[in-house]
């Protein structure tokens, strides 16, 4: 299957790269920041060896973890704070999935990653042979917009 990647996130998409731009953010965070960015960081991880070493989510979806996000988010954590300001307008995102994102807040953004994972991890276990869900979409969809929320990180 093809995916198709906006020129702005081409760098990020290279096997390996988001990975250690997830690893410098992390080592500037502090605290609860930084919790969150490590679970991400481990979630790409897990989600890059499903895309790109064809690794079956089956084996991974167990340890694809939401917690730090849940327990944050439990208490009145401001995912804003992981970057002021909003998402960017990048001409490259124009007529893609992810055009939608520009002038949104980083804490809208991390809500939909976190959503999507979470929807991932419910529905997978009871569903996983049911044709209608495309689960390599889904993994490329939220690695997008994890890629999505470097790039407005590293802006």
């Amino acid at each position: 299957m093809e995916v198709i990647i906006p020129t702005a996130l081409k760098t990020l998409s290279t096997t390996g790269f988001a990975i250690k731009e997830l690893t410098a953010w992390l080592k500037k965070a502090k605290g609860d920041s930084r919790a969150v960015i490590g679970e991400l960081k481990d979630n790409l991880s897990y989600l890059n060896m499903v895309a790109e070493d064809g690794v079956d989510i089956g084996e991974v979806i167990d340890i694809i973890s939401v917690s730090e996000y849940k327990r944050l988010g439990k208490e009145g954590f401001n995912f804003n704070t992981l970057k002021k300001g909003k998402i960017t307008q990048l001409p490259s995102l124009e007529g893609t999935d992810l055009s939608s994102w520009n002038g949104k807040k980083t804490e809208d953004l991390v809500e939909s990653i976190y959503e999507k994972i979470n929807d991932l991890k419910i529905r997978y276990p009871f569903v996983k042979n049911n044709k209608k869900y495309r689960w390599s979409v889904r993994v490329h969809n939220i690695r997008k917009r994890i890629w999505l929320l470097l790039k407005h990180v590293r802006s």
